[in-house]
């Protein structure tokens, strides 16, 4: 009965924490541009917050964190593309920047012999009425020189 509850509680909690998860991340190495793109769709009615808005704002922007790897060098600072939206938030009674319904960032790495790169995506969501706890979203890109 324990087990059953267990699993119950576990099935629950894994379905509670998937469905925060309102973008759906793709990612790709391009060879020519010697980048990473990092394509997010996001659902409607939900955004994420754009590296332009400050820290102490509120709102959690998006970020990657890359694991190590002597193959694939990190070689500056990614840049996202598109404008995103510029407005005050009185959630956060801040001017916050925020992207919908597609985020793509680019960032440039060199690649020395073919690998993996592996990281997490981190970010949070929100609509108009709430926002949810920051995720982090692993993913791994095979590459090739």
């Amino acid at each position: 009965m324990v087990r059953f509850i267990l699993s119950l509680f576990f099935l629950t909690l894994q379905i509670s924490l998937s469905s925060q998860n309102h973008v759906n991340w793709t990612f790709e190495y391009d060879k020519t541009m010697k980048k990473v793109l990092a394509y997010g769709r996001i659902d409607s009615h939900w955004h994420v917050y754009s590296t332009r808005t400050k820290k102490r704002a509120g709102p959690i922007p998006v970020s990657f964190i890359f694991q190590e790897n002597k193959d694939a060098i990190q070689k500056g600072k990614p840049r996202e593309e598109g404008i995103p939206i510029r407005l005050f938030d009185p959630n956060f009674e801040a001017v916050v920047y925020q992207f919908e319904n597609i985020y793509i960032v680019e960032i440039p790495f060199k690649i020395k012999k073919p690998t993996t790169i592996k990281g997490v995506v981190n970010y949070m969501v929100c609509d108009d009425k709430m926002c949810l706890p920051p995720i982090d979203v692993p993913f791994s890109i095979s590459v090739n020189p």
